[in-house]
């Protein structure tokens, strides 16, 4: 039943005489941050003798996530704010892009998704951050009984290869801009540049995404300036910065 009410909407919405903006190109009006890992998740730990004792990446992600939230909403009051979490709660990567995905739009906007990860590595020299984003050769899926009613007109000009020629675009400019700013804001902390990964919530949370590595776990120097909230602080405001020059 869902689905037939999908079809007629559909039917309804798509108008061959449109012009087929680019659905990616509007103003940034929602932000959806997502602090990785989290409840029986730890994700990347490690124990340091200076932090008195192993340190979580869950509780890293979350912690810069809130700061960066606190930042963006004095700042930018008028945009959507959505966290996927905002305590110490496990969610699967489905329900993460859920939140995503589900996200009513307001007419003539588009939204972006932040993911934010603290890396490890098997050597303790591997240092700095690094921008992931969605490899080309993966096709989003962005119409189905999921897509709610008021988004539907966004995607229904286009074809499903041109929506997703146009996200890949997007994405490209967007990791551009965090490599850019981290880059400037972070100048103790090596750039590993942007990279190509098959990673499901980029694949999956359907609008333009980038996932945030901000720093080693496992490296000595990274630790030390994760563990101190005055770092985290920087971090999340060269976070807004990047958000800001999406918008």
């Amino acid at each position: 039943m869902k689905k037939v009410l999908f079809l007629m909407v559909l039917l309804v919405v798509c108008s061959p005489l449109s012009a087929a903006a680019d659905p990616f190109s509007y103003p940034v009006k929602t932000i959806i941050l997502n602090a990785g890992h989290g409840g029986h998740d730890p994700g990347a730990s490690y124990a340091w003798s200076f932090a008195g004792g192993t340190v979580y990446e869950r509780d890293l992600t979350l912690d810069i996530t809130k700061r960066l939230h606190a930042l963006l909403a004095v700042s930018h009051p008028d945009l959507q704010l959505v966290m996927t979490r905002s305590d110490d709660t496990y969610l699967t990567l489905e329900q993460r892009c859920e939140v995503a995905y589900s996200q009513s739009l307001k007419a003539q906007s588009s939204a972006l998704f932040v993911s934010i990860h603290v890396n490890s590595a098997q050597t303790k020299e591997a240092s700095g951050f690094e921008i992931l984003t969605k490899q080309q050769n993966k096709r989003v899926t962005f119409l189905d009984e999921k897509t709610p009613i008021e988004n539907i007109s966004l995607f229904s000009s286009h074809s499903l290869l041109s929506l997703n020629r146009l996200l890949n675009h997007r994405n490209l400019v967007v990791a551009s801009n965090f490599e850019k700013t981290l880059s400037e804001r972070l100048v103790t902390s090596r750039n590993r540049g942007v990279k190509e990964r098959d990673i499901y919530v980029l694949n999956a949370s359907r609008m333009p995404s980038v996932l945030v590595e901000v720093g080693f776990l496992t490296n000595e120097e990274d630790a030390r300036n994760l563990v101190s909230p005055q770092y985290r602080q920087r971090v999340a405001q060269a976070l807004a910065t990047a958000i800001e020059l999406c918008l």
